[in-house]
């Protein structure tokens, strides 16, 4: 998968859970927007997203970043 040859799964996980930790601390209610309530479309990306996140840890990190630049993006506009 994603860093294979270059990071254990172990490490992934660290690298997973950081930022995720930062995520929770950094955070904004602009940002809860982003996946709307009683929403089909949203639940489904995020059981799409928790699916790859068991396959590749590296997916949590990768889908908070791009949260995180949809969430800056929202606040510009």
């Amino acid at each position: 998968m994603l860093f294979d040859n270059i990071l254990t799964k172990k490490h992934k996980i660290i690298i997973s859970m950081i930022f995720g930790m930062l995520w929770i601390y950094e955070r904004s209610f602009d940002c809860y927007d982003l996946l709307p309530r009683k929403n089909i479309f949203a639940s489904i990306i995020v059981a799409i997203w928790i699916y790859l996140n068991y396959k590749e840890p590296l997916f949590l990190p990768i889908g908070l970043l791009l949260l995180y630049f949809f969430c800056i993006n929202m606040k510009r506009n």
